[in-house]
């Protein structure tokens, strides 16, 4: 059941993280074009919804701060893409460290930290909404993933 769990939650974050790729990628055509973010189903909710044995009430506020949650997620990827990019950037053309190849890195840590405590402030927010029971197994399952992002970076700089 376990291991069940942390496929879902690989699942889930790795869903997360192609909706905010997908998201900035897209994001000057859904802007021209009105759009905004489709919140129809929201099917990366459902495998909490089943394994926590939410009730609709629960899954309702859930989901209304997953939602709330998503611009701000999206803006974290963005940032964090581009620190990423431009870390690659300078580590391909120095061979020693630079005070740009400084900066970079102290940027491209700044910018993990803070998605860091908004990702973790977003849990507590969530566990606040579930019983006693509920939240202890949300914060076991979940905050392993939000305190080590070396599991979901993609590119060639990964952190340890």
């Amino acid at each position: 059941m376990k291991k069940g769990l942390v496929v879902l939650l690989i699942a889930l974050l790795a869903g997360l993280a192609a909706f905010c790729a997908m998201r900035w990628h897209r994001s000057g055509e859904a802007h021209s074009h009105g759009g905004g973010i489709v919140v129809d189903a929201l099917p990366e909710l459902e495998w909490l919804r089943k394994e926590l044995e939410l009730s609709d009430a629960q899954f309702e506020k859930v989901k209304e701060l997953h939602t709330a949650y998503r611009p701000r997620c999206m803006e974290m990827c963005r940032r964090i893409a581009e620190a990423h990019e431009k870390l690659d950037a300078i580590a391909g053309t120095n061979r020693t460290i630079t005070p740009e190849y400084q900066t970079a890195l102290k940027e491209h840590a700044a910018v993990h930290v803070e998605c860091q405590e908004a990702m973790l402030k977003h849990l507590y927010e969530t566990s606040a909404t579930l019983s006693e029971a509920q939240a202890k197994r949300y914060l076991e399952t979940m905050l392993p993933f939000a305190l080590d992002f070396s599991h979901s970076e993609s590119g060639t700089l990964h952190s340890h």
